[in-house]
């Protein structure tokens, strides 16, 4: 078996093979860390599980950390894109798409126990991991404000009723999620969604009072 010149071996290049095993250092930290915990996440294991030699471990990743901040990234960023379609996609009333919108991201991240573990448990052991988590609450908290914006229609600028609702939303949600997975909430998710739709949709009800208090 011979390798062409320019890098493609049994019909694939060198940058779709790092990508391949990437995926996989990706796919088997996800397994490990959604159903061991984070402590079981090591470079031994996940080379084993994934395949990859470590040599090729860390052509990806530079560590441990950086693979588990990857994974919660993706994650994270999976579960915004399905909430930003469904709002755009959503044709109705403002409420209808912030209910879309609510349900989507919630399905997105709890259709898996092993990515709902990640989002909204496994941050807590590690310090590189909070840091990531707050960074993605952060950007659901922007993103609860440019749609609110659009569906509202409300003009750009600096908005501290907007981003104040933005914050109550995404940290009051988040802990919610989290207790239910944790069993502390015991209803069956279309339950669950609901009740973070109602807090979400009441809470932007209420943007106008909170505009009012803060002028």
């Amino acid at each position: 078996m011979t390798r062409a010149i320019n890098g493609t071996y049994r019909g694939t290049t060198t940058g779709e093979r790092r990508e391949q095993r990437r995926r996989r250092l990706l796919d088997a930290a996800l397994d490990i860390v959604g159903t061991q915990g984070l402590s079981a996440l090591t470079v031994r294991g996940v080379c084993e599980l994934a395949k990859v030699g470590p040599r090729f471990f860390y052509e990806a990743f530079p560590d441990l950390d950086a693979l588990a901040a990857a994974l919660l990234d993706e994650v994270q960023g999976e579960a915004l894109d399905s909430a930003r379609t469904a709002m755009t996609d959503t044709q109705g009333t403002p409420e209808e798409k912030i209910r879309a919108g609510v349900a989507a991201l919630i399905i997105a991240v709890t259709d898996d126990p092993r990515r709902a573990n990640i989002a909204f448990a496994q941050a807590y052991g590690s310090e590189a991991l909070m840091r990531r988590r707050f960074e993605g609450m952060r950007e659901v908290a922007q993103v609860i404000i440019d749609q609110t914006r659009v569906i509202l229609e409300l003009p750009e600028g600096e908005d501290t009723a907007l981003n104040a609702l933005a914050q109550l939303i995404t940290g009051g949600a988040a802990e919610l999620i989290l207790v239910w997975i944790n069993g502390g909430l015991k209803v069956e998710r279309p339950v669950l969604i609901s009740i973070v739709e109602d807090f979400v949709v009441a809470m932007v009800d209420r943007l106008p009072g909170m505009a009012e208090q803060l002028d």
